[in-house]
């Protein structure tokens, strides 16, 4: 684990102690946990939920959206989705042809739209012990950690790529560089 200050350490302890007293009341469930229908499974009425989030998926993102999924597991999902005609898979036209995104149907979008109140309705009361200011200032705030994240992100994977690049270098051409 990396060092952390005082300040971070004790910052980490009041969260870790919110969480566990958050999920006490409840309300630490994920408010896509709660969604029902009587035909499609919970984590199939998530799948389209990430998939009306974000328009078009890469499997693999979606395997992460839904907790790390296994790609069998997910592939099963998909294949249920699409012969139920809400979600269907499109292929790479570009350079990976192997690389599958999937995308809801019109079928899908009508069934987010009824998935979406349910969770507006979950987020809704989570939100509601909290008066106005205080319920706008949690967002302000919650958006400024999202930017912090993205921000952080963004580093990471500029940092990943940059690596991929020197590892396809040859070793030649790096000695030669470094001369």
């Amino acid at each position: 684990m990396t060092e952390l200050s005082v300040d971070v350490r004790v910052q980490v302890a009041r969260w870790r102690n919110l969480l566990v007293d958050a999920a006490r009341c409840g309300s630490l469930a994920s408010p896509l946990a709660a969604l029902s229908h009587p035909h499609w499974e919970p984590l199939e009425l998530q799948a389209l939920w990430w998939l009306r989030a974000e328009s078009l998926l890469p499997v693999g993102v979606l395997a992460t959206r839904l907790g790390g999924l296994a790609m069998p597991r997910l592939s099963r999902l998909v294949d249920r989705l699409e012969d139920g005609g809400l979600v269907r898979r499109e292929r790479s036209v570009g350079h990976d042809r192997r690389r599958v995104r999937v995308r809801l149907t019109e079928a899908g979008h009508a069934l987010t739209d009824e998935l979406n109140a349910q969770v507006q309705e979950r987020m809704a009361k989570l939100l509601s012990p909290l008066q106005g200011e205080t319920r706008s200032a949690l967002m302000d705030i919650l958006e400024l950690w999202v930017q912090a994240l993205t921000v952080q992100a963004r580093t990471a994977e500029e940092v990943s790529e940059e690596n991929a690049e020197l590892a396809s270098v040859p070793d030649e051409l790096l000695r030669a560089s470094a001369a």
